[in-house]
């Protein structure tokens, strides 16, 4: 329905954009068709003058009590071409200079491209004794600019409608992902403070059973298997706090960029043999100065371009490079993460960042709008697809600003 409403608001513009067209251009013909019957009578005036043998100083008088009260320019001239009297242009009355002479030729010119002289006859005959030319008033020729000021008002309000649109549909998204990740670590926040207390509670037995020696037989401690299960539930009380800074101003501090990576993806490369996929993810980084961050929420964004690189890998396997360096110019440090998955086709570059937009079956196609969230808004940085080659390559580069440039 959206759309039916924008193609009938368009014709709708269309029609009167038309209209004001075709009412400038019928007041305008309606204007030229008044004026030249105001001038056929002056010209007949003339003509009666000139028959009945009227000296220069009656016509003079003519001239300026009749011609000059009309308001649209207009050049009395001899029938040979020559001006004699002008009105309601820019030349002083009388100037007879040759600079004055050559503006009136130009003009005399331009008159005669769009209206055609009216002749001034001697009595009934068909002898010329001189020509009135004349032009548009000011108000036919605003009256033609109308149209063009209109449209461009037009599209001016229609720029500023779609804007104030995309804004408010950007802040309604905005309050929904809020919103989404307030429920989240609100919502995970219990069961998981619940897994904590059980935990515990199992410690104690086990360590209970140690002491009895009942767990001296077994291949495996159950306490290792516990410190497993309690790493894995600090990183999921870590995601509620994420979830909970979303929306907030996150505190940041100077952060070891290598440092984080490590342990980003030593967290991750724990858990690949688990997830059955054979891939292999290489550390590269080079010596670069800390970064102002806040490690939880960059940690978060760096996990989903990983994860965002182990999805696009197909079960065969690939690999995955996490690297940091210096820009060119040295005034920035970069984080790259490079995989030989599937690619990113021309047509879905443009999209990956928006919020929903996903090519799995599943899923809610937060994530990599999700990181571009942290680090471009709450980090001051740049996160971007530097390039795709199907089944080769995909890159995305983030980076930051130096410190001592904040």
């Amino acid at each position: 329905m959206p759309f039916i409403y924008r193609l009938v608001a368009i014709f709708i513009a269309g029609l009167l954009i038309l209209g004001m067209f075709v009412y400038a251009d019928y007041t305008h013909k309606q204007m030229s068709v008044h004026n030249r019957r105001v001038l056929n009578a002056y010209a007949r005036l003339w003509s009666l003058a000139a028959t009945r043998s009227v000296g220069a100083e009656e016509l003079n008088i003519i001239f300026e009590e009749i011609i000059q009260k009309s308001d649209f320019p207009m050049i009395l001239t001899t029938a040979e071409g020559v001006p004699v009297l002008w009105r309601n242009i820019n030349i002083s009355p009388g100037d007879t200079t040759e600079k004055a002479g050559k503006r009136l030729k130009s003009l005399l010119h331009k008159m005669d491209e769009t209206q055609q002289p009216v002749p001034i006859l001697v009595g009934n005959s068909n002898r010329i004794l001189g020509y009135i030319h004349f032009g548009n008033t000011k108000f036919v020729k605003w009256l033609r600019i109308v149209p063009f000021l209109e449209v461009i008002a037009m599209a001016f309000i229609i720029a500023l409608y779609y804007i104030g649109y995309s804004r408010l549909k950007s802040y309604e998204e905005q309050n929904i992902w809020l919103g989404m990740a307030k429920e989240t670590a609100h919502q995970l926040g219990t069961p998981i403070s619940g897994l904590m207390g059980w935990l515990e509670l199992l410690r104690d037995d086990l360590s209970e059973m140690h002491k009895t020696g009942a767990l001296n037989n077994r291949k495996r401690d159950p306490r290792e298997i516990l410190d497993k299960m309690s790493e894995d539930i600090d990183i999921l009380n870590n995601i509620v706090v994420r979830f909970g800074q979303v929306g907030s101003v996150p505190e940041l501090k100077p952060t070891e960029l290598n440092e984080l990576l490590q342990n980003v993806v030593n967290y991750i490369s724990e858990r690949i043999p688990r997830l059955g996929e054979q891939i292999e993810i290489i550390e590269k980084y080079d010596p670069v100065p800390p970064v102002m961050a806040n490690r939880l929420l960059l940690s978060w964004a760096v996990e989903n371009l990983i994860k965002n690189s182990m999805e696009a890998i197909s079960k065969e396997g690939g690999r995955i490079t996490v690297a940091t360096r210096k820009d060119i110019e040295g005034s920035r440090v970069q984080i790259i993460v490079t995989d030989s998955g599937r690619g990113i086709s021309t047509r879905d570059a443009r999209k990956i960042f928006k919020p929903g937009y996903t090519t799995k079956k599943r899923g809610w196609g937060l994530g990599l709008s999700l990181a571009k969230r942290i680090v471009e808004e709450y980090h001051f940085g740049k996160l971007n697809l530097l390039e795709s080659e199907p089944h080769d390559k995909t890159t995305f580069v983030i980076s930051f600003p130096l410190i001592n440039e904040e």
